[in-house]
């Protein structure tokens, strides 16, 4: 099956091109190549009816030359010519370039293959998320030769006044940037969360004053295990368990039992991961090392966030960052805003609610209601207005019991004032009565 891409053309139709490089082959350019054309600088995008697509710089979208079918009438004809140095290779040298929102700003990270070179991705993803080195916004892919020139040519710019580091750098673009294309051995040790043997490709993060951190330290509160142990490196410590008596001959059975579960603690401790968490600042970018993976990292609203970089989650655009919760796995995904997929549609509803011209004060009331439903495979702006719609039926309910109880007291008056006004003409009607009463009598006298 073709190795296809939704992008959208120049009159508005998303079109799902195909950029296998078979496919791309005739032409001679392949999807993600930077190219001069007749229009200008552009993106090759791929391969869609027997026809070579480019996004033209200032265009809208993806469009081709009727004239240009084959390699030989793109550059003789069109005199179409690469702005790279070569194009994109094979798919296994070329990786997928996303598009993400970070603090606010639209940015470009790259994405993980299963195999890729993360030491270089993870160093090349902290200069992007930081601005420090760029790719246009229409690229979908790029070459490790292409993020390794982008790298160095940034790491020169730190030392462009001392000759002697851009010697060095100089020999690091020839012969350990290539090395970090395959990965990169690193030996640890155990009292530091930046304590790396500091070996020649290593010191490229040194030189690019990038952090590289681990969380594989030995709790201090463990003292019989940090004195034994708490001064090695990795590469100190395996053969001492693998000869644990002689090594430790004095070490009590649970103090080797201490020592195998440090060891076998997937490189990660709880101490080590308050350690990164308490001397990392807001916002601040590095690169994290565990079980043989580096990952870009930084710490956001106090926790730590890894960088999704799986290819796996190109076209989730809600998944940016994996908030660590604990060293045994547990986390949250979360937006390049640091916001969950919960965060996101509570945003959807008040704005929903607002256009359906609900008040401010009801707004916030049917907020704090759905902040407390766990459920998310419900609509949330449906149990928002079923709840605003029970609360003004109970605020009608009470009004109209309100109402009722005034006209009851309305009629209790009434008839209580009614009662009085007999009563007082009964009165009066007495007195007419004892007064006629005595002057009858007195005329009779």
């Amino acid at each position: 099956m073709a190795d296809t891409f939704q992008y959208k053309s120049k009159d508005g139709k998303l079109i799902d091109f195909d950029v296998s490089r078979p496919s791309c082959e005739r032409y001679g350019f392949f999807a993600g190549s930077r190219v001069m054309t007749p229009k200008g600088a552009g993106t090759v995008i791929g391969v869609y009816e027997n026809n070579l697509w480019f996004h033209i710089e200032g265009d809208e979208g993806a469009s081709y030359w009727d004239n240009g079918k084959d390699y030989e009438s793109l550059v003789f004809k069109l005199s179409v010519q690469l702005i790279d140095d070569e194009p994109i290779g094979p798919t296994e040298n070329r990786y997928r370039v996303k598009r993400i929102t970070y603090l606010k700003r639209e940015v470009s990270i790259i994405l993980q293959n299963e195999n890729g070179p993360c030491p270089l991705i993870s160093i090349a993803n902290v200069l992007l998320l930081s601005q420090k080195i760029y790719l246009d916004p229409d690229i979908q892919f790029v070459t490790i030769k292409k993020l390794g020139d982008l790298i160095m040519k940034h790491a020169k710019s730190l030392y462009k006044d001392n000759q002697d580091v851009l010697e060095i750098l100089e020999d690091y673009n020839k012969c350990v940037l290539p090395s970090l294309e395959k990965g990169l051995i690193v030996n640890i040790y155990f009292d530091s969360i930046q304590g790396f043997e500091k070996t020649e490709p290593c010191q490229i993060f040194d030189y690019l004053n990038i952090k590289l951190v681990h969380g594989w330290i030995v709790d201090p509160n463990q003292k019989e295990v940090k004195q034994l142990i708490g001064h090695l490196n990795y590469n100190d410590l395996v053969p001492k368990i693998v000869t644990f008596d002689q090594s430790f001959p004095n070490a009590k059975p649970e103090l080797q039992q201490k020592i195998n579960d440090f060891a076998n603690s997937n490189q990660l401790t709880d101490y080590g991961l308050s350690l990164i968490q308490e001397h990392l600042k807001e916002d601040e970018l590095c690169v994290f090392f565990r079980n043989n993976h580096f990952a870009t990292m930084t710490k956001h609203d106090g926790y730590l966030h890894i960088l999704v970089s799986d290819v796996g989650y190109e076209r989730e655009n809600n998944i940016i960052w994996d908030r660590i919760m604990s060293k045994e796995g547990e986390s949250i995904f979360l937006s390049g805003d640091f916001r969950s997929r919960k965060d996101e549609l509570i945003i959807e509803v008040v704005n929903t609610l607002k256009l359906f011209g609900f008040k401010d004060n009801e707004v916030d009331e049917a907020k704090s209601y759905i902040q407390t439903i766990d459920k998310m495979d419900v609509d949330l702006v449906d149990e928002a207005t079923k709840f605003l719609q029970r609360i003004n039926n109970n605020n009608n309910n009470n009004n109209n019991n309100n109402n009722n109880n005034n006209n009851n007291n309305n009629n209790n008056n009434n008839n209580n004032n009614n009662n009085n006004n007999n009563n007082n003409n009964n009165n009066n009607n007495n007195n007419n009565n004892n007064k006629n009463n005595k002057i009858n009598n007195n005329k009779k006298k």
